[in-house]
């Protein structure tokens, strides 16, 4: 008896698991952004910083959810930098632990120095992965093109990981790199 109870448990550990947590894509996010990077060659700008960031996203239905972000940036000189976005996405399954995700989404971004402010806005357009690839850890990366009204157009990349160390609860870790502006960050996630 022992040894089919043990046969069966090593054949349960090598099979595909079905058993992995779905994806949720109703979340809150709170990060700190450990580095912000900002250099311009357009606007002859080129500082560095941190800061944080606060964003969710609420499922509407199977396939569509609606996201926002808003960041606040503490940078080198005095600048103070802020970045809203709000749009919505669709999310497709590939397999039992792989999303594919595509988002549109409206962005307005400020700088400030002193007295002296700037700003500019646009639609961004993004298209990624998301995959569980353990019971408690999962991954995501994309591409994302913004295009400004004043400032042009920014493609930038993204890579982030989240460990689960509750069912609805993780430790994430994200890295965005872009045309003019590079960030780090570490947060935490609640899903529910």
């Amino acid at each position: 008896m022992k040894r089919v109870a043990l046969i069966g448990s090593i054949l349960c550990s090598l099979a595909p698991s079905t058993l992995l947590a779905e994806m949720s894509y109703n979340a809150f996010d709170a990060s700190y952004v450990l580095d912000v990077e900002i250099d311009s060659d357009r606007a002859n700008v080129n500082v560095d910083g941190d800061g944080f960031e606060i964003g969710g996203s609420f499922e509407l239905n199977d396939k569509f959810f609606l996201l926002g972000k808003w960041q606040e940036q503490n940078l080198d000189f005095g600048v103070d930098g802020r970045a809203l976005e709000l749009g919505a996405g669709l999310h497709h399954p590939l397999n039992e632990t792989l999303d594919f995700v595509a988002t549109l989404s409206y962005i307005d971004a400020e700088v400030e120095v002193g007295n002296f402010s700037a700003d500019d806005d646009g639609l961004g357009v993004g298209a990624g992965i998301r995959a569980r690839v353990a019971e408690s850890f999962e991954i995501d990366a994309g591409l994302k093109l913004i295009d400004f009204d004043d400032s042009g157009s920014e493609t930038g990349f993204s890579f982030g990981g989240r460990w689960y160390f509750a069912d609805t609860m993780a430790i994430t870790a994200r890295a965005d790199y872009a045309d003019n502006v590079d960030t780090l960050s570490i947060g935490f996630r609640a899903e529910f």
